[in-house]
């Protein structure tokens, strides 16, 4: 039993190693520092552009609903294309992915344990953006003690963990039966949740089959919950009160959440069994594309 847990403690501090130790630490915080923020800040500017543009038209609470999601989706990011790419470079790059699933240590902990390294940069990332965002006085106003609730933000942090482990789970056995072009998928992917799950803009405004893919996703609640923890709910009268999950309750995301995410885990868990069983059979775990 407590071979799991071993494995998962190497994996996480091999994780953590590879992403951090090519250069000086300083340096590192410095490039956790500066990537997020920038990514965000382009968004500012869009948000800025437009209400100079058309200031009737956009409403101030929209910055922080920007600010916060795009903060956030790091995580979905981190933790999705890092456990894809995990199978990628220790198979391509490392070769060390057939040593890996010979010897005693458990594959799926290693997975989750990469996963957990890649997930803490995007914990990171995502903090240090929003309390940046506090020197813009409309992401001040927003995220601010009285407005968040630190109960459902650790609920929504916690079941968040999972479904997004599970989604990088779906994508990491995905590309063990591919070449590393299928990286491209996983990125396209990304991309696609990211247009989908109301990221930059209310779902409301989209036509109603994209709404009904948008509330599939589990990304959607996720973010939406977050959301709410740390900015409250929108103000009356605000076109983000049109989407449909305004009407929904904190304790409606979070159990809508939860059961997407417990059906999500059923599904990676089944998808990574089957993946590893073709790819072993297929000698695909040991194979690389020579590039």
């Amino acid at each position: 039993m407590t071979e799991p847990f071993r494995t998962l403690r190497w994996s996480t501090w091999l994780g953590w190693q590879v992403e951090s130790n090519w250069t000086d630490w300083r340096l590192f915080f410095l490039y956790l520092v500066i990537k997020p923020i920038t990514g965000s800040l382009m968004l500012v500017c869009m948000y800025f552009a437009a209400r100079q543009a058309v200031p009737t038209r956009v409403p101030a609470e929209f910055l922080p609903y920007v600010y916060v999601s795009n903060a956030c989706f790091g995580l979905v990011g981190t933790v999705m294309l890092g456990m894809s790419y995990v199978v990628m470079s220790d198979r391509e790059s490392y070769r060390m992915l057939k040593y890996i699933y010979v010897s005693p240590a458990q594959l799926l902990a290693y997975f989750v344990g990469r996963g957990l390294a890649r997930g803490f940069e995007g914990f990171l990332g995502g903090a240090i953006t929003i309390l940046a965002g506090l020197a813009l006085p409309g992401i001040r106003d927003a995220v601010n003690f009285s407005n968040i609730d630190p109960l459902w933000l650790l609920t929504y942090l916690v079941i968040g963990g999972v479904l997004l482990w599970s989604c990088g789970m779906i994508l990491a056995s995905a590309m063990l039966n591919m070449s590393r072009s299928g990286m491209f998928i996983a990125e396209g992917i990304s991309g696609l949740v990211y247009f989908l799950s109301g990221v930059v803009f209310p779902l409301s405004i989209l036509p109603g089959w994209l709404q009904a893919i948008g509330l599939a996703l589990p990304t959607t609640y996720w973010l939406e919950g977050m959301r709410r923890a740390l900015t409250g709910p929108p103000p009356e009268g605000s076109p983000l009160g049109a989407s449909p999950l305004a009407a929904w309750s904190n304790a409606d995301l979070a159990l809508a959440l939860l059961v997407t995410t417990v059906v999500l885990t059923g599904v990676a868990q089944v998808f990574y069994r089957w993946s590893v069983r073709k790819a072993w059979r297929n000698g695909k775990i040991e194979e690389t594309s020579g590039m």
